[in-house]
């Protein structure tokens, strides 16, 4: 009974604990956005076989062909990543390059002044399951190798350049799994440091830096015409 009893003091001193932020300075919406930020989850129409495994931008490989998809056109669901460009093509080295490797030869048109040989750059390439998004012209891989076998052809996308450290931080803590199998594509995921903003946002912390920009006003159509 005196545990029960500890327990349920417990609880009562961080309900109390919470009142004063609910009554003075809490955005109810502000911690409904945080939620949402938390997960993504998207299934539509695409093309291609091809797979991907994210536990963080650490361990994130890629298996499979090529795939594409014009989400969010043709995809519902919900996906919080900022800067997230429209549309999806994706390609993976694994299993392709593995066998194909004698044949590879650098791209026309740019430059590699690296000592590693294009036949050579294919074959560690899938060994290290390395995947690119043509897209947002970034790409990923086991342990972020693929930082060390450079394709200067990938182009990264400006809503993505644009992005603040802790947009940058968000982007790059998901646990999800996502791949295109045929004509169906999926994509689901949870990001624990947007979970930690959201449980950090009761108490009035906001980790991700988030909250003033969702707060910052929306000028009218008659104060932009003015």
């Amino acid at each position: 009974m005196r545990v029960w009893s500890n327990r349920r003091a417990i609880v009562l001193l961080v309900l109390l604990g919470l009142l004063p932020c609910g009554c003075n300075s809490l955005d109810l919406r502000a911690r409904i956005d945080d939620l949402t930020d938390t997960v993504r989850g998207r299934v539509g129409a695409g093309l291609g076989l091809y797979g991907e495994i994210e536990a963080t931008c650490w361990l994130h490989p890629a298996v499979g062909f090529v795939d594409a998809n014009l989400a969010p056109r043709f995809t519902i669901g919900h996906d919080p990543r900022p800067g997230q460009p429209a549309g999806v093509l994706r390609s993976a080295s694994f299993p392709t390059m593995l066998v194909a490797f004698p044949f590879a030869k650098a791209v026309p048109g740019t430059t590699d002044d690296s000592t590693i040989s294009a036949p050579l750059k294919g074959w560690l390439n899938a060994c290290i399951l390395r995947g690119d998004h043509h897209v947002e012209g970034e790409s990923c891989s086991l342990l972020q190798w693929h930082r060390e076998i450079h394709h200067d052809w990938l182009v990264q996308a400006p809503s993505l350049a644009q992005l603040s450290a802790a947009q940058r931080s968000s982007r790059n803590t998901w646990f999800a799994i996502s791949g295109t199998l045929g004509v169906v594509t999926i994509d689901c995921g949870i990001n624990p440091l947007e979970l930690l903003d959201a449980l950090l946002g009761w108490f009035g912390v906001d980790l991700m830096e988030d909250d003033l920009r969702r707060k910052a006003p929306v000028p009218s159509t008659r104060e932009e015409g003015s």
